[in-house]
């Protein structure tokens, strides 16, 4: 999409006001679109049905002096449109990109970022769980990895079971091509806890970069206090259950309190979906709520972990929310609880 000069500063020109129509975004690539959100503040929503180049939102933080990215995203052709958006914005130089955790959809496009010489910002923990979970993965044979939940598949007599399980055995395919496919480049600015939060000065705009660990080890998110504006990486899901599969569900409940007491100026760009407000952040926790309510009461009446998995029923307020992989989200729930 190429931009004439009206168009180009109309999206820059800033908020709408109410009957105005919204001003066109800055870029459109279709899977992802970049918009402004305030001063300085523009953010990268992703639109995975056009396209896995974004698969997480990120965004662009533009001061006088500096400009900070966030998220490497799933492909570098993720991470090169916010090069450009940067590009376009401000002729600052680029002081880094910020993974917000360790997770292949936000980490996966930072070749790219490496390729341009930028620096990558990470949680401390986060080249570790990298190789762990995705480094040390290829070249290992993924037939044989994905042999024993085939053959659970195929015993499988119950239909919704059955169903749980297929979803399981496609994240599964689809992180493993996604390992194969990928030149993995591991962040090279790690952030260790004395460091955190991090203020930082872009300019007439200052970013603190925080750690609050519940979605995995490595959370960080980004918060820009004059502007009232949070990216929140996966610390909050819009209108989808959770990946919990490395998450410490009640540390991570008591983070969506912390979310709920920033009050109703403050705008959410979740990892993925749209920006939000205090509304979703108290739908994750009734969520949540749910979640551990239902495997306390199954836990009381003696069911076995398994068995609980397979018990929990969606309340009907949730029947519209994703679940991606049961085992990934509900299932890794559950276990978090049981633990």
């Amino acid at each position: 999409m190429e931009l004439n000069r009206r168009q180009f500063c109309t999206a820059l020109a800033g908020p709408v006001l109410a009957g105005q129509s919204p001003p066109p975004p800055l870029i459109d690539r279709g899977f992802a679109r970049v918009s402004k959100l305030a001063d300085g503040v523009y953010v990268t929503i992703a639109d995975p049905s056009k396209g896995s180049q974004c698969l997480s939102n990120g965004g662009i933080l533009v001061g006088r002096e500096r400009t900070l990215l966030v998220e490497g995203h799933f492909q570098p052709a993720g991470a090169a449109l916010e090069i450009e958006a940067a590009g376009m914005l401000s002729k600052a130089p680029i002081l880094g990109a910020v993974n917000t955790h360790f997770h292949l959809d936000h980490t996966f496009g930072n070749q790219r970022y490496a390729d341009r010489r930028i620096p990558i910002m990470a949680h401390q923990s986060a080249p570790a769980l990298m190789k762990k979970q995705y480094g040390d993965l290829k070249g290992v044979d993924k037939a044989a990895l994905m042999m024993p939940l085939r053959r659970k598949i195929a015993g499988t007599a119950d239909a919704l079971e059955k169903k749980r399980l297929e979803s399981d055995l496609a994240a599964d395919e689809w992180m493993y091509q996604a390992i194969d496919a990928t030149t993995i480049t591991y962040p090279t600015e790690l952030l260790s806890a004395d460091q955190l939060p991090k203020k930082i000065d872009l300019g007439g705009l200052t970013v603190v970069i925080e750690s609050y660990l519940g979605h995995t080890p490595t959370d960080l998110m980004i918060r820009i206090p004059d502007r009232d504006v949070v990216f929140t990486g996966d610390l909050l899901f819009y209108r989808d259950y959770p990946v919990a599969i490395d998450a410490d569900m009640r540390a991570w409940r008591k983070i969506l309190d912390m979310f709920n007491g920033y009050g109703r100026k403050m705008r959410f760009v979740p990892g993925h979906g749209p920006v939000c407000g205090i509304e979703v952040v108290r739908e994750q926790m009734d969520l949540m709520d749910d979640l551990q309510s239902q495997a306390e009461n199954m836990k009381r009446a003696g069911v076995v972990l398994e068995e609980a998995k397979r018990r929990y029923t969606v309340p009907a307020r949730f029947h519209g929310f994703d679940d991606f992989s049961w085992r990934m989200t509900i299932g890794a729930a559950i276990e978090g609880y049981y633990r």
